[in-house]
């Protein structure tokens, strides 16, 4: 017998939530100094933000039974990680998407910066 579909996502884990939300972005914001990628100066921190990531979609994993995604933080380097969510589909075995980001900073060059809004 097959496992039962999952919810979708929509209903499981709600609308979005603006002020959960901007919360979330100022935390991200708030690592950009750790997240610089200019060897060898900087090393970037990526742990940093894949921690808030994982914390802001715990309630609505598998993990604590709150909702349908799986979550899981992998780590192929000592303080660069990655955030990996799968959302259940219908067809075992079957992907649906893929979504790629990265989450370390290039510093801008300041003498191309034109505009600071």
């Amino acid at each position: 017998m097959a496992p039962p579909a999952p919810a979708p996502l929509k209903d499981a884990v709600g609308g979005l939530d603006r002020d959960g939300f901007v919360a979330l972005l100022s935390k991200l914001i708030g690592e950009s100094a750790r997240l610089q990628n200019d060897p060898p100066v900087h090393r970037p921190q990526e742990d940093l933000v894949a921690r808030h990531v994982v914390d802001a979609l715990r309630p609505f994993s598998t993990e604590t039974g709150g909702g349908p995604l799986v979550v899981q933080k992998v780590s192929y380097a000592e303080g660069r990680s990655n955030v990996i969510v799968e959302y259940p589909g219908t067809v075992p075995g079957r992907v649906v998407s893929f979504v790629g980001m990265h989450m370390d900073v290039v510093p801008a060059n300041p003498s191309e910066w034109h505009c600071n809004d």
